[in-house]
């Protein structure tokens, strides 16, 4: 890859994303990234946000990051449940025109594709219009992958949506607001407009081969202790960040005596379900520059990553 000390200003502030399903291997991808073009990283991880949640969420280890800033990583008390999608998005534009300052490259990470997409695409804080194309995407998911799936995708992004599952008029609204792009001054949506000169990164891989990295993953916090992490944040079961994927299942299985093999079943099969939301989410995204990267065949990406460094260099 191409090496910059700096990056020309253009009318847009350019980054590099990295989303995709869990247990693919993007905080590793990205590390190496990071390193060879002069980047950072920005976590786009509604869990690593946390402090305390490490095992659980998969956060890289200081020796694991290589030296590499990251940021928007431990940056909330597991006590607060009042953290938005918009506070996350004003908080990933100022860094990101802080790392862009000091000529380093923002690269953003991350599973959490709403996060993305609201970054991407700009974030209208529940003021757009209707979004007719948008609207119909949205059906169009519900028909594939049946009733009560735009009800879990709302769910992901607002844990405490007062909507009904059953109200879907009302869940596909709520997603338009929260989905569609920035609104201009005359309160007309822009379609998919671009917040950002972004190339984006998806990257994926074979279902089965996810799922079995994911049962290995699970092995791994076991041994790393992923229990006693659960237990000393007991105080905080009740709370927002210990409903995400990994936590729940322990917390639930102490409260019910469940045996370690019960619970990391009970583990395997939330991962799998995850992991089918994230890969269908984030093919739902669009983006123009976009490009796929499966079962960690780097090569086009590493391409395309150059060419587009070498744009601003």
């Amino acid at each position: 890859m191409v090496q910059t000390d700096n990056i020309k200003p253009t009318d847009k502030e350019r980054i590099i994303v990295i989303g995709g399903p869990t247990c693919v291997g993007k905080s590793d991808y990205a590390v190496k990234v990071a390193l060879e073009i002069g980047g950072e990283v920005i976590n786009a991880d509604s869990v690593q946000i946390y402090k305390g949640l490490d095992i659980g969420s998969g956060k890289l280890t200081q020796e694991e990051m290589r030296g590499v800033p990251h940021h928007l990583m431990d940056i909330v008390d597991p006590s607060d449940d009042s953290y938005t999608v918009a506070l996350y998005i004003r908080q990933a534009k100022s860094t990101i025109t802080d790392i862009i300052s000091r000529g380093k490259w923002p690269i953003i990470v991350g599973g959490t594709g709403f996060y993305i997409n609201a970054l991407l695409h700009g974030y209208n804080c529940g003021n757009a219009g209707p979004d007719h194309e948008l609207r119909r995407r949205l059906e169009g998911l519900e028909k594939k992958y049946g009733t009560g799936y735009l009800f879990d995708m709302l769910c992901e992004i607002e844990k405490d949506t007062q909507i009904h599952e059953n109200d879907k008029v009302r869940i596909i609204r709520r997603l338009e607001l929260l989905l569609s792009p920035s609104s201009d001054t005359d309160g007309s949506t822009n379609v998919y407009h671009n917040a950002y000169d972004a190339l984006f990164i998806l990257m994926d891989a074979d279902r089965a081969a996810l799922d079995d990295r994911a049962a290995r993953r699970i092995d791994g916090m076991f041994k790393a202790g992923i229990m006693d992490e659960v237990k000393g944040l007991s105080a905080y079961y009740d709370r927002r960040c210990m409903e995400s994927v990994g936590y729940r299942e322990i917390v639930e299985g102490i409260a019910l005596g469940r045996t370690e093999n019960e619970i990391k079943e009970d583990m395997r099969l939330s991962y799998h379900k995850l992991i089918k939301k994230q890969q269908t989410f984030f093919k739902w995204l669009q983006w123009n520059d976009k490009v796929v990267l499966m079962n960690r065949k780097t090569a086009e990406a590493d391409k395309r990553i150059a060419e587009f460094v070498a744009r601003g260099a």
